[in-house]
């Protein structure tokens, strides 16, 4: 694990320290100890995963934000075979009290719940809504007996069936009692192919802010304030390797 911003200019502690403190966290990580408890010891405020995970069919991508081994949201893709047609789907939601920043929308004569594709930048908090508790992300759409180049596309990160590349969910977690926000980085590709995956969605980072109730920036990775954690170290380090 490192800080994130490792010039002189937004490290404030001596590398020496630095390493000392990324170590402690790091075996806290892989001992089942939340992040967010080191939060004091650190100095951190924002804690930023780095990844890279993509969807698959049938296969659950679960979040665990601050790394206590309870997993804070999942994504899904989702698929309809039916009477209408086929349709395909990207879908976030949150476990227990935790929620995904989105809105309400209409389409023909039904209502239903979005996430919104935030951009970097977006701040998150308090003022942002979080109404949904199973939004969706995209859906691509294929009515019955259409053929197979016939297709509609629906969902803020659908972007008319473009897709998009980095952009934000919004993220509101408990722990202990009190809310915490975060965000999680992902890119979303649209196949047009008529298949399971044909919404998939690669995840990149996501991050929490450490003090509850705390608003914190959509894609904000360095800084005196940040601390990278490094998820496929927690493993070697557990083992007694550096």
């Amino acid at each position: 694990m490192s800080s994130a911003g490792q010039s002189g200019k937004t490290l404030k502690i001596s590398d020496s320290l630095n390493r000392q403190l990324n170590a402690y966290a790091l075996v806290a990580s892989a001992a089942g100890v939340s992040v967010l408890a080191l939060a004091g010891t650190s100095e951190a405020k924002v804690v930023y995963t780095e990844t890279h995970q993509v969807t698959r069919a049938g296969v659950p991508l679960y979040i665990d934000l601050n790394h206590d081994g309870i997993n804070d949201f999942v994504l899904r893709t989702t698929i309809y075979a039916g009477s209408s047609g086929f349709e395909a789907g990207l879908d976030p939601s949150g476990y227990r009290n935790n929620a995904v920043a989105g809105k309400r929308l209409s389409h023909s004569s039904y209502f239903f719940s979005a996430a919104s594709a935030l951009p970097a930048g977006a701040l998150i908090g308090r003022e942002r809504k979080f109404p949904v508790r199973f939004p969706f992300m995209a859906v691509e759409l294929f009515p019955k007996g259409a053929r197979s180049s016939q297709y509609s596309d629906l969902g803020p990160w659908a972007h008319k069936g473009k897709g998009v590349r980095d952009r934000y969910l919004g993220l509101k977690f408990i722990v202990h009692g009190k809310v915490h926000y975060g965000w999680a980085r992902l890119s979303v590709k649209l196949a047009h192919r008529r298949q399971y995956d044909d919404v998939s969605g690669t995840l990149t980072g996501y991050a929490y802010e450490t003090v509850p109730n705390k608003p914190i920036i959509a894609g904000q990775i360095t800084g005196p304030d940040v601390i990278m954690v490094q998820p496929e170290t927690l493993g070697e380090l557990a083992r007694g390797r550096k």
